[in-house]
């Protein structure tokens, strides 16, 4: 009705509006199919070849190939950069490890995904020194660690100074972990600082060398609180070889706790796929860690990303347990979009019972100017010429109405009650 009115026009731009906003939902639907769709690949930082984080990176990629997704590692040398990588995405990277606290506030991109492991700081020297169980013993001797800018060095470093022992009055080098744990093994130091795995090849071969014994730490607990990121831990006497006695004693070491962290723009099947892989290196027991302990979201470096809690609360959301991961992916990213497109759907409908609504008001409105104008026609009053163009106006905008028969008998008492 308030099409006619105004001619053909408001009609030409609500067809156009139509087709723009079929065309726009069209275009949005592809943009949102095709971001929701799971990555290729996934590009985690790990340490140097052969470390722990190296080791977990590879049974993570066995996995995750199993679901058509390529995890790439790149080794990151100095471990206290992996974070670094991680956060401003540099050369791509959008998962690594940390072992160390950190402040959230510095690391705004990033989010933890989960502890997995513990991991001692193991101290290993030259038999010929007998037993040692304070640092202070290796003053004036020759150390060597890993590169200068890795957990297990900054770890060892901070604990060799309670004890005043430092570069300037003990030689300490730094050496990738194969060099320095095989310069350590031909007897070129007196003593090596490396947090690994216990079952790391680095630190079985260590354990196992009959000129090398591990050192024993006295005083753990002032240690730990003194680093509130090491923790006491114990390694148990005969861990590394029952039958041979290796170590011939419990072992008082400290800890630090490694955690999985990523980007918080992480995709979400990537994520999925991760914690998955986690659960399945980390779940079972280790030599120190027990069935079930890990992963878990108690002991983390970071906030923990939303989706992990989601995940530790109530496992795999319905889709990623029951769908293709494709398909799992666009189902779980737009359940909320789909009711928001609902939702629209119901308030497009609704504009179009208010334009009835308004036509009905209209036709209401015109029939009764109508009638006071055939009023005035049948009682002998002469009609104003805009009163003869309000009815013109009215004829035409009423041939389209539902009660045009009667809007035409209306006008035509009013043309014979003027002629």
């Amino acid at each position: 009705m308030v099409r006619a009115v105004f001619g053909d026009g408001i009609g030409k731009a609500t067809r156009y509006l139509n087709y723009i906003v079929v065309g726009l939902v069209l275009i949005g639907l592809g943009i949102a199919a095709y971001a929701a769709l799971p990555p290729s690949r996934i590009i985690i930082a790990t340490g140097p070849v052969g470390g722990s984080y190296y080791e977990n990176a590879e049974k993570y990629k066995k996995i995750l190939s199993a679901e058509g997704v390529d995890l790439i590692l790149k080794p990151v040398p100095n471990s206290l950069d992996i974070v670094n990588y991680v956060e401003s995405e540099t050369d791509g990277v959008q998962v690594g490890f940390v072992a160390r606290p950190l402040d959230g506030q510095d690391y705004p991109n990033t989010s933890s995904l989960g502890a997995i492991e513990q991991q001692p700081l193991f101290i290993f020297t030259a038999t010929k020194l007998g037993p040692l169980s304070t640092p202070d013993g290796l003053r004036g001797r020759r150390i060597v660690m890993p590169p200068q800018r890795s957990v297990s060095s900054q770890a060892a470093l901070a604990l060799l100074a309670q004890y005043d022992v430092n570069t300037d009055n003990t030689t300490i080098d730094f050496l990738p972990i194969a060099q320095a744990t095989a310069a350590l093994r031909n007897g070129d130091f007196d003593a090596g600082f490396f947090m690994l795995d216990p079952q790391d090849e680095f630190i079985t071969a260590l354990a196992a060398d009959p000129n090398l014994q591990l050192m024993g730490l006295r005083d753990t607990l002032t240690l730990s609180r003194l680093d509130p990121g090491l923790h006491p831990l114990t390694l148990p006497r005969g861990i590394f070889d029952l039958d041979k006695d290796i170590p011939p004693e419990n072992v008082p070491v400290l800890a630090a706790t490694i955690t999985v962290v990523a980007r918080k723009d992480l995709h979400q099947a990537a994520i999925y796929l991760l914690l998955q892989a986690m659960g399945e290196v980390h779940r079972g027991s280790s030599l120190i860690n027990d069935a079930g302990a890990f992963p878990n979201l108690t002991d983390i470096s970071l906030p923990a990303n939303p989706r992990a809690s989601d995940y530790e609360k109530s496992g795999l959301p319905w889709a990623f347990q029951n769908l293709p991961l494709w398909l799992a992916s666009l189902v779980n990213s737009y359940i909320a979009i789909a009711l928001l497109f609902l939702i629209l759907i119901e308030l497009w409908e609704l504009f179009h019972y208010s334009m009835e609504l308004v036509d009905f008001l209209f036709v209401h409105i015109c029939f009764g100017v109508l009638r006071r104008i055939e009023h005035r026609a049948r009682h002998g009053h002469t009609l104003r010429p805009r009163e003869i163009k309000l009815v013109e106006m009215l004829e035409r905008a009423l041939t389209r109405s539902d009660r045009r028969r009667r809007s035409e008998e209306l006008i035509g008492r009013i043309r014979a009650a003027r002629d």
